[in-house]
């Protein structure tokens, strides 16, 4: 029974058995199947990749003749590079200029077969699989090979919906392959590094060396080199400057690679991991760097060139040409620290100033037109938004960056009140030129490009007393002499609908010679003078000296009342440094192209016809020397302390709206401007809004720097021209004057009145009566025959 049972147990168990063998014979031949079925899809698959179903793979042809978007390149005179044009932020570099670090961290980072593989690498493939995926360790590196991470550079992946990745993939496969056969390893890993994409919109080892460590990548050490190689991974999560610590994380798992590679000795290894990140963050581009308002210059300027010499056949954005420029980057910085350190210290003043008021107030149409300017405003606008709407979304607290007290501070503001911060900041401009050559030394257009892109170097504002000069030239142009005294009464013009200009000081008795009046910036003697000489002369010479804009001829253009650029006025101020003469301005001096092919060359600096004549000229560089020993600029010697020989001239506009100084020495000519961008943002009070208290203040804080700097021991060292012996008893006389110093004991006892040496209006026809200029300056000897004569 036992036996029979046992038996039907084993008779029933061999029918399973089969079955089991049969569904694993069936498996087998499933699987092979789908193995078959699997290889040929994917041979169909990368077949359809091949033969360009989804895009064309390049040909070994185009593969050739690779073009990457170059970034032009901008250069001080002194070998610096200040700017950059591009579409791509690169800089080719060949293998030789960059850091075996760079190579061996890559390779051991990314691709350490790259030596033994044709462009794929299937062991690295397996290591992936295993290390990264099954027990992920990404310390390991990825799988594709730094040649095809190359042909990804150079093609970007494209989007083919859910089979993006797979035929990505493959087509990264072909080309790298096909990469490989073009070029030689050496050339791959050029072309690697000077193509791969570091974040932060730079493309290449070069550019990310110089941004985040200024420095060539030739000069990268091993751990910096590592910082950067680290970035490949992942260029925002690993950037150095936005994450340090994940930075620093990673540049240190490059470095262990980098040991176990053998490209460093553990110690030196060790030794490395153990340095902090020691970043040296500098962008340059057009948009920053340490002259944006000039490179911006420099772009307009180049890019009108290359277009009427050859067309659109070559581009500032993508030909990697070297535009060579004259600035001084040394000076510019000193110019920077100028602008930027007196613009913190008189913002603050002006907020104080104002306190809690607003500087618009009694004139709201100020602030809602700039509202309405605004770019957040605009953009709502056009989405048809009503005007309750767009002011709604404009309250709205948002996340932005202001400038505060020179930097860029992160804060919560609406919109609303960030219109109303720009409309209270200062601005400013500053220009320095050689006068010599015109070349321009340092350009500095506003307070902050990112902020503020208008350029206050060639805006132009109502220039004030920093004009007269060009008053007082004619003057003496025409037969007067530093000494001749002219009354300060305060006189109606009848004829130019009662205009009647006032000294700021509103004192108007006494005499000043012509000299004392330019020292001391007296409006009326100068308005007298205007009308005496003929505004139209004063315009002639000023246009002689380099003023191009449009002179009012109006009495009171004489003033300052023309709206003119402080790069036209620094221009016209060569003639006084040049003792007649004045210069054309410089900036751009060469352009070549990649190769290094001069494709422009700027002509040598030319020299205007003579503005003046040198007995002219010898007078008004003693007069505007006058004005720093002991008129409006005299703080330059006794608050800056500068000791190098100066002349110059302050300027200030009707209610403090602009401040101007310009000053020049032998080798150097500078000025600054000062204002609010609205006029009528503005000091209340003539100590604050002056110029010398408003624009000096940078040139001063400039021309220490220059005096301390041993490299431009010319500008602080050079001295003007001694006035010669024939000259110096003509300007031996005092500023000012009670009494008319012209009228002797005879004439005073007599109430004699000399005759005057300008211009009078008929009490009837208020029409000007103009002497000839022979008439203006009779013999003492004459004036008291006339004087007799009417006695008796």
């Amino acid at each position: 029974m036992n036996r029979k049972n046992n038996n039907k147990q084993y008779k029933s168990k061999k029918p399973r058995k089969g079955k089991r063998q049969r569904f694993r014979h069936w498996l087998l031949k499933a699987l092979i199947k789908l193995f078959i079925a699997g290889v040929a899809f994917i041979g169909a698959f990368l077949l359809l990749v091949y033969i360009g179903l989804f895009g064309k793979i390049p040909t070994t042809n185009e593969l050739q003749n690779i073009i990457n978007h170059t970034a032009s390149e901008v250069y001080s005179s002194d070998g610096e590079m200040i700017g950059k044009y591009f579409i791509e932020n690169r800089r080719h570099i060949e293998n030789q200029n960059i850091s075996e670090h760079v190579i061996h961290a890559l390779i051991a980072t990314e691709d350490s077969r790259f030596f033994e593989h044709k462009g794929l690498d299937y062991i690295s493939m397996g290591r992936v699989l295993v290390h990264s995926v099954l027990l992920g360790d990404r310390g390991q590196g990825g799988g594709s090979t730094i040649s095809q991470q190359l042909a990804k550079n150079l093609y970007p992946r494209r989007d083919y919906k859910f089979l993006s990745l797979p035929v990505n993939k493959a087509r990264e496969m072909f080309t790298a392959a096909r990469l490989e056969e073009v070029y030689s390893k050496a050339e791959i890993l050029n072309l690697y590094l000077n193509t791969v994409p570091f974040g932060e919109n730079i493309f290449g080892i070069e550019v990310a060396a110089n941004r985040f460590f200024s420095k060539s990548s030739s000069q990268l050490a091993p751990h910096e080199a590592a910082t950067l190689v680290g970035m490949l991974a992942a260029n925002t999560r690993y950037n150095p400057r936005l994450h340090p610590e994940e930075s620093l994380q990673r540049r240190n798992i490059v470095l262990k690679r980098m040991v176990e590679q053998e490209f460093l000795t553990e110690e030196k290894g060790k030794l490395y991991q153990e340095k902090p990140l020691e970043l040296n963050y500098r962008v340059l581009d057009h948009n920053d760097g340490p002259a944006p308002y000039f490179v911006e210059h420099i772009r307009i300027q180049a890019e009108r060139i290359l277009d009427e010499m050859y067309g659109d056949s070559i581009s500032i954005y993508e030909d990697g040409l070297k535009i060579y420029t004259a600035l001084d980057l040394r000076l510019q910085r000193f110019a920077n620290q100028a602008v930027n350190g007196h613009l913190v210290r008189l913002q603050r003043e002006f907020d104080a100033h104002w306190k809690n008021r607003n500087p618009w107030e009694g004139r709201p149409e100020i602030f809602v037109s700039a509202l309405k300017k605004s770019h957040r405003y605009q953009t709502l606008s056009k989405r048809g938004l009503s005007e309750n709407e767009i002011m709604q979304e404009m309250e709205k607290p948002v996340k932005m960056f202001i400038l505060e007290d020179g930097e860029e501070k992160k804060v919560e503001m609406s919109p609303v009140d960030s219109v109303a911060w720009a409309i209270r900041q200062l601005q400013a401009g500053f220009l320095a030129v050689d006068p010599a050559n015109g070349r321009i030394l340092a350009w500095v257009g506003g307070p902050d490009f990112k902020f503020f892109q208008y350029d206050h170097v060639l805006s132009k504002r109502q220039v004030g007393s920093t004009f007269k000069p060009f008053v007082y030239a004619t003057a003496l142009e025409e037969g007067y002499d530093p000494c001749d005294y002219i009354s300060n009464e305060r006189r109606v013009y009848k004829r130019y609908d009662d205009w009647s200009p006032a000294n700021s000081d509103g004192k108007h008795e006494g005499y000043y010679s012509l000299q004392g009046a330019l020292i001391h910036s007296v409006n009326t003697v100068t308005a007298e003078l205007t009308m005496d000489v003929g505004a139209h002369d004063v315009a002639d010479l000023a246009r002689k000296a380099g003023i191009e804009s449009d002179l009012p001829d109006v009495p009171s253009l004489g003033l300052g009342t023309a709206n003119l650029s402080l790069y036209e006025m620094i221009a016209a101020y060569t003639a006084f440094a040049n003792y007649g003469s004045g210069t054309e301005l410089q900036s751009l001096v060469r352009i070549e192209d990649a190769n290094g092919k001069v494709l422009y060359q700027a002509p040598s600096a030319r020299l205007r016809d003579a503005a003046f004549g040198e007995r002219t000229a010898r007078f008004m560089v003693h007069m505007l020397q006058g004005v720093v020993e002991r008129g409006t600029a005299r703080s330059l010697r006794d608050v800056y302390g500068i000791r190098s020989e100066l002349a110059g001239k302050t300027g200030t506009t009707q209610n403090n709206a602009d401040g101007w100084f310009i000053g020049f020495s032998p080798g150097l000519v500078a000025g600054a401007w000062v204002g609010a961008e609205n006029p009528a943002i503005r000091f209340r009070s003539m100590a604050l809004g002056q110029g010398a208290h408003t624009a000096l203040p940078i040139f001063g804080r400039f021309m220490q720097e220059v005096e301390k700097a041993s490299f431009h021991s010319d500008i602080g060292r050079r001295s003007f021209y001694p006035l010669p012996e024939s000259l110096i008893s003509e300007t031996d006389c005092p500023d000012y004057s009670e009494e008319d110093p012209d009228l002797n004991f005879f004439e005073r006892l007599f109430g004699g009145k000399k005759q005057k040496k300008v211009s009078e209006e008929t009490p009837d026809t208020g029409e000007v009566e103009k002497k000839p200029a022979e008439e203006k300056r009779k013999s003492l000897l004459d004036r008291m025959k006339d004087i007799f004569r009417k006695k008796d």
